[in-house]
C-alpha cells in the first residue's frame, strides 16, 4: 500500500486508540478519588470542560475550513492549467510552418509527463527522474519557440506565442505548489492533543459512575476520529476518497486534442 494512504489510515486509527486509552485512563482516576473523597466535587470541572471541548471543535473547524479551502483551490488550478497549455497550443499555429511539427511533439511530451507527475499515472520511472524529463521538455518548448520568433508574421505574433508558454508553465508551477500545501503539522498534533485530554476529561466525568460508559466513550472518539478522517481525506484529494479526478479530465480532454489533425490557423 502506498505509503501515503497507509499513514491517511493509521493516523485516525492511532488517534481513536489513544482517545479510548485516555478515557479510560480518567474514568479510573475519576474512580479513584471518588473512592478516597466520595462526598467531594470538583469546582469549575463543567467549565474546564466546555472550554476544552469548544476548542477541540474550533480546531477541528478551522482544519477543516482550511482543507475545504485547499481543495477549491486545487480544483480551479487544474482547470487554469488545462486551459493555459490549450491556448499554448492553439498559439503554435502563429510559429513557421516549419517548426509546428517539433513543437507540437514536444507539446505532447509534455503534457503526458505532467498528467503522469500530478495524476499518479504511470511514467516509467520516480517522480525524480520524471521532474528532470519535464525540465528538459519546458526547456526545449521555450528554446524552440525562441528561435522560431524572428521567423514569425510578425513581433506581436511571437509575442502571444511566447506569453501563452510563459502563462502555461506558471499554471503548472502554481498547480504542483497547490497540491504541496498542506495543514501545518503543528495544527494537526495540536488538534490530536486537544481531542485526547477532551477525551480524559470525558471519561473522568463518567467515572462518577461506578460502570464504564464503553458506548458514550466510543461513539465520541470514533466521531471525532471519523471527523479527523474525512478532513485528512480532504487535504489528500489524490489518495483518498474524496478526489479530483473530473477536474483531471480537463488536461486529459486537452491533450486528446492534440491528436487529431489540427486546422491550418493563423491566429489565436
Amino acid at each position: 500500500m502506498d505509503l501515503v494512504k497507509l499513514t491517511m489510515l493509521l493516523v485516525p486509527v492511532a488517534i481513536f486508540v489513544a482517545m479510548m486509552l485516555a478515557a479510560i485512563g480518567g474514568h479510573r482516576l475519576a474512580e479513584r478519588h471518588v473512592s478516597q473523597t466520595p462526598d467531594e466535587g470538583v469546582v469549575g470541572a463543567g467549565a474546564i470542560d466546555a472550554a476544552v471541548l469548544g476548542l477541540l471543535g474550533l480546531l477541528l473547524a478551522f482544519w477543516f475550513n482550511m482543507a475545504a479551502t485547499h481543495l477549491d483551490l486545487r480544483r480551479s488550478l487544474i482547470v487554469e492549467e488545462a486551459n493555459a497549455i490549450g491556448t499554448a497550443w492553439l498559439r503554435l499555429d502563429l510559429l513557421p510552418a516549419e517548426d509546428r511539427l517539433a513543437s507540437r511533439e514536444l507539446f505532447r511530451a509534455y503534457v503526458d509527463g505532467r498528467l503522469a507527475l500530478t495524476t499518479h499515472e504511470p511514467s516509467g520511472g520516480p517522480n525524480a527522474t520524471l521532474d528532470t524529463k519535464l525540465d528538459d521538455i519546458r526547456a526545449a518548448i521555450w528554446t524552440t519557440s525562441v528561435a522560431a520568433a524572428p521567423r514569425c508574421q510578425s513581433a506581436q505574433a511571437a509575442m502571444l506565442q511566447l506569453d501563452s508558454l510563459n502563462e502555461m508553465f506558471d499554471a503548472g508551477t502554481r498547480h504542483d505548489a497547490s497540491f504541496n500545501a498542506h495543514t501545518p503539522t503543528a495544527i494537526v498534533v495540536l488538534l490530536a492533543a486537544v481531542a485526547i485530554v477532551a477525551t480524559f476529561l470525558v471519561g473522568y466525568d463518567l467515572g462518577r459512575s461506578k460502570r464504564f460508559e464503553w458506548f458514550h466513550a466510543t461513539l465520541f472518539a470514533g466521531v471525532i476520529a471519523s471527523t479527523i478522517w474525512v478532513i485528512y481525506d480532504l487535504e489528500m484529494p489524490r489518495y483518498g476518497l474524496i478526489r479530483v479526478d473530473n477536474y483531471d479530465r480537463t488536461i486529459r480532454e486537452v491533450r486528446e486534442g492534440f491528436d487529431r489533425v489540427p486546422e491550418p490557423m493563423h491566429a489565436a
